[in-house]
């Protein structure tokens, strides 16, 4: 089973993506400083896309990421009006969108591997390089890490927050369903319900992965 090139970590070629929405500006800048760091321990890529209502928070966006030094990033934007779906059910669809865009432009890019990092998420700088020993060890197609809910004490946070997803997992795994060549919005009522579907479908292809609790700490949820 084919999971990462057998080469240095330096020599891996990481996509760092993330979906970003104003909602979260409490927290991008902070974000962005730790991604920084990271970048600076392991060298990657970075793609955000953003899916903010018109192109304000796209250029806010590109203030941080220049005054915290990310050279190496590209940002996307679009927009999902449905005036059918809640507000709710439209963000979760939009983040759904923003990880089928990933796992696409990481393909089309040949990187060996999408870091699903949540834009809400602190976490140590050697945490990347970390992920990479894990799923060589145990030769997982992903490994996911996680820590507390951001609103929920005591609760575990069962989502791809931090994340290191192969390419060959993402070559037979995808994000949002699909009905006659058009988007489903029955399963997208929370995103986290369409990250679960992937790890089925990894699994039903045959693949694998792993979820592993405390193997990364600290790991800071940061809320408003």
């Amino acid at each position: 089973m084919k999971i990462l090139k057998t080469k240095g970590r330096k020599d891996l070629k990481i996509l760092i993506g993330t979906p970003v929405h104003e909602i979260k500006d409490y927290c991008i800048e902070r974000w962005l400083e730790n991604v920084a760091e990271l970048m600076k321990v392991t060298p990657a890529h970075l793609l955000l896309v953003d899916n903010s209502p018109g192109l304000d928070h796209v250029e806010k966006v590109k203030g941080y990421l220049k005054r915290n030094g990310v050279k190496n990033y590209k940002i996307e934007h679009f927009e999902v009006i449905n005036a059918e779906l809640s507000p709710d059910k439209s963000r979760s669809v939009n983040v759904e969108i923003s990880q089928e865009m990933i796992r696409q432009a990481t393909l089309k890019g040949d990187y060996d591997a999408w870091f699903s990092w949540e834009c809400d998420q602190i976490i140590p700088v050697d945490t990347l390089n970390k992920l990479v020993d894990l799923m060589k060890i145990g030769n997982y197609m992903m490994v996911v890490v996680n820590s507390w809910a951001r609103t929920i004490p005591g609760e575990l946070n069962a989502n791809m927050g931090v994340t290191l997803i192969s390419q060959a997992a993402l070559k037979i795994g995808w994000f949002l369903p699909f009905e006659e060549g058009k988007i489903s919005f029955d399963l997208a009522d929370f995103y986290d319900v369409d990250e679960t579907m992937f790890k089925k479908r990894v699994l039903k292809a045959g693949g694998n992965y792993v979820e592993v609790y405390g193997a990364v700490e600290p790991i800071y949820h940061l809320d408003n």
